[in-house]
């Protein structure tokens, strides 16, 4: 919540409500107005620009929460899905045990183009999981999945034209 002091002028945020200004000590501070809450905004995004620019702020691994991500990724030319281009395809697939269900294996697959800097969201793919199995396995089922799958077929089709219409040069295809 963002308060402001009626006597200083002092604006900050607090997680719970308070009564005394933390800068002048008054009791005089009452809920921020809209006006006050966008200059809060803009000062604490300024302050945070300012830190970043001028000495990069690495996580204590006490502050760092880690996660487990387990990836593939594998190359297909735009030929293989019968587009006439030279375009090589990346295809980046996360995948891991579902957040929904503890019994699921759930794939999100994205693409980019070779050398390209976006990556697009094309889909999940939603399996059972199968206790003990190694991430080889795991690999082989998804990628398994997507390899006889009409949607992925029909997304990285789609990912594909998108990007010969977006360049305004399709020679280098």
């Amino acid at each position: 919540m963002i308060f402001a002091c009626d006597n200083c002028g002092f604006i900050f945020s607090r997680s719970e409500e308070t009564e005394q200004c933390p800068d002048c000590g008054k009791y005089e501070v009452r809920p921020a107005n809209e006006e006050e809450q966008k200059e809060f905004a803009q000062r604490m995004a300024e302050l945070v620009r300012e830190e970043r620019a001028e000495a990069p702020r690495f996580p204590n691994l006490v502050e760092t929460e880690i996660s487990m991500l387990n990836t593939f990724s594998f190359r297909l030319p735009a030929t293989a899905l019968q587009i006439d281009s030279r375009m090589i395809v990346d295809i980046i697939v996360e995948y891991g045990q579902s957040a929904d269900d503890e019994n699921g294996l759930t794939g999100n697959v994205w693409a980019r183009r070779e050398g390209g800097r976006t990556t697009t969201f094309l889909m999940s793919v939603h399996l059972l999981a199968k206790e003990g199995e190694a991430p080889q396995e795991q690999v082989s089922r998804v990628f398994g999945a997507l390899s006889g799958n009409g949607e992925f077929n029909e997304k990285l089709v789609s990912f594909v034209k998108c990007q010969m219409e977006s360049r305004t040069d399709t020679s280098s295809y």
